[in-house]
């Protein structure tokens, strides 16, 4: 039963559609994380990140002394120990009863402290949930032990996502991004909720990008803007 969780729930938080909430992807078929390892974290800047995860739909489990096959009815994460001071989680579905053969998501936010810097393991109190021949309940409690994160030093020079104003945002079309600075030389980088590049084109005009977001699904996406020591972090909006 540990290996069935270690695979299907070594991540149960990160960020997609409004904040601090997410939507599972139903495209994913495969047992497991996406992704699979947290990104870092910076201190004192805010932090925000979807995982989606797939829960088999059944596994081996230990039952009047043999070993026989069990429908799992959900995985119970009872809490997200250890993360550094100030981020919180949230599950969809909301009880954090991840339902066996679905996939299911959940979010990790918040602004992290100025002084966590480090690396933070996790401690996840879990309780598995199932059925044996489709009628005798079984149940059994696991901690998941295997994930970390790293939280960068606080950096100064770094600015903060509001000094970035996005609008409109959401938008289903043309957006733009006003920065406190000429970013003529701006290096800019969107992902998915599932951490994947998506190719946008842009046109740059002093402090000013602007991109069209009609090509890409409705969710929530997460840029990084870099030029020279500045790093910026904001959300934009397909609707």
């Amino acid at each position: 039963m540990k290996k069935l969780i270690l695979m299907a729930v070594g991540l149960v938080f990160s960020a997609q559609l409004m904040a601090q909430s997410c939507a599972p992807d139903t495209t994913i078929t495969e047992s497991g994380t996406y992704p699979s390892a947290l990104p870092n974290g910076q201190a004192g800047l805010y932090y925000e990140q979807v995982a989606q995860f797939r829960i088999p739909a059944d596994t081996n489990v230990s039952f009047n002394n043999q070993n026989v096959q069990a429908t799992i009815d959900s995985v119970k994460v009872k809490a997200v120990l250890g993360m550094p001071s100030g981020l919180s989680y949230n599950c969809n579905p909301g009880s954090c009863a991840l339902p066996g053969g679905k996939t299911s998501c959940g979010v990790i936010f918040g602004t992290i402290a100025g002084n966590a810097q480090g690396t933070y393991p996790f401690v996840i109190p879990v309780t598995i949930y199932g059925k044996v021949g489709g009628a005798f309940p079984v149940s059994q409690n696991d901690t998941i032990y295997n994930l970390t994160m790293d939280v960068d030093p606080y950096n100064s020079v770094i600015r903060q996502e509001h000094e970035v104003k996005v609008f409109p945002n959401p938008s289903s079309s043309q957006v733009s991004m006003v920065f406190p600075e000429s970013i003529n030389e701006v290096s800019l980088k969107v992902v998915d909720a599932n951490g994947k590049e998506v190719q946008l084109q842009y046109s740059y005009n002093m402090n000013r990008v602007e991109t069209d977001l009609s090509a890409l699904p409705i969710g929530v996406y997460f840029a990084t803007a870099v030029r020279g020591n500045n790093v910026y972090h904001f959300r934009l909006v397909r609707n």
